[in-house]
């Protein structure tokens, strides 16, 4: 085979020369953060992520062993969870803002996430 030919054959079989653009394998996903409730506390109290990414709410069994909600004050945030206890609940956050809650279970009970 003359060397024109074999290039023109090495490089169709490695994908050279085409006009597609290589796809990633590992496509953007959206992040996890973590907020946790060691006693009576939200911990972070406040936490920041990207438009589109997921809190991880990991609600452990209260002190008086009653568990805990999350309520939502602002328009734009993901649907509240009810009163649970030694579960994890994942919310999504589409909307950029600051979306304050609280649980009502136990008053002083407070955290933010901020949304960029």
């Amino acid at each position: 085979m003359g060397g024109a030919v074999l290039l023109s054959l090495t490089l169709a079989a490695c994908g050279g020369g085409g006009d597609s653009a290589p796809t990633d394998p590992n496509p953007a996903r959206p992040d996890t953060l973590d907020v946790f409730t060691p006693g009576n506390v939200f911990s972070p109290t406040s936490a920041e992520i990207r438009r589109g990414d997921l809190i991880r709410f990991r609600i452990s069994e209260s002190p008086d062993r009653r568990g805990h909600n999350v309520i939502f004050s602002t328009n734009g945030a993901p649907a509240n969870i009810p009163v649970v206890k030694d579960t994890s609940v994942l919310r999504t956050f589409n909307t950029a803002g600051t979306f304050p809650y609280t649980c009502t279970v136990h008053p002083g009970m407070d955290g933010e996430v901020i949304v960029r």
